[in-house]
């Protein structure tokens, strides 16, 4: 029985982290200053980047590995992964060539870093790719009430 009672204590506790990774929005509103003079040649500045799912991977190009891209040639392939842990977001940098930054703070590589509401992180490019982390309203709350 003490077993039977862990394993529901456990589906509990993965349903409360599960609904709460489901209510928590977030988006990277990207807050660099859009300067191109360090490329070779102009490229699109990247827009904003909503976080949906709960593991999501950041990187150049997108691909069946890479959900965020950010088409920048100073951001790597595969750059940062992304974690809703808990309504938490964790970044780590996945051995980039020009780093992942919090605030200031260069990320070691393979080690999840928390990333507070209000909190900026840069993915190798304080130009184009410095965003800043921003809770949005669930969208699906106010829906029904247009039909």
């Amino acid at each position: 029985t003490r077993r039977a009672a862990t394993r529901a204590t456990t589906r509990a506790r993965a349903a409360r982290e599960g609904d709460a990774n489901a209510r928590a929005r977030f988006e990277l509103r990207n807050c660099g200053d859009k300067s191109m003079a360090h490329l070779d040649a102009p490229v699109r500045a990247p827009g904003d980047l909503t976080i949906e799912a709960t593991k999501s991977v950041i990187g150049r190009q997108r691909s069946e590995a890479v959900n965020l891209p950010i088409e920048v040639p100073t951001v790597s392939g595969a750059h940062a992964m992304i974690d809703l842990v808990d309504g938490k977001v964790m970044v780590t940098d996945l051995t980039s060539t020009n780093g992942t930054f919090i605030d200031g703070e260069e990320l070691l590589p393979g080690v999840p870093t928390q990333l507070v509401v209000g909190g900026e992180v840069i993915f190798g490019d304080e130009f184009l790719a410095r965003f800043e982390l921003v809770e949005t309203a669930d969208e699906g709350s106010g829906d029904d009430a247009a039909d």
